[in-house]
């Protein structure tokens, strides 16, 4: 039986969006960040990827988020 995750990650760059789910893990997540080519903040949020909530200057408004870091892209 899979557990059931309560949290997920959330990046966020001057792009684009993205956050961990039922099908991309946080490598996947990172993969996706990294191929557009802008630097992105990562968060865990604790809440199911599926529970709507806001979102303000790029950073999700849930109480107990945590700001994991600032990533930037290495050059190619």
């Amino acid at each position: 039986m899979k557990e059931e995750i309560n949290s997920h990650f959330y990046a966020s760059s001057v792009a684009q969006w993205a956050t961990t789910n039922d099908t991309r893990d946080l490598r996947a997540l990172l993969k996706l960040m990294d191929k557009d080519g802008y630097g992105y903040n990562l968060f865990l949020v604790p809440v199911k990827h599926s529970e709507a909530y806001e979102i303000n200057r790029y950073q999700p408004q849930v109480e107990g988020t945590q700001w994991l870091g600032y990533f930037e892209v290495k050059e190619k």
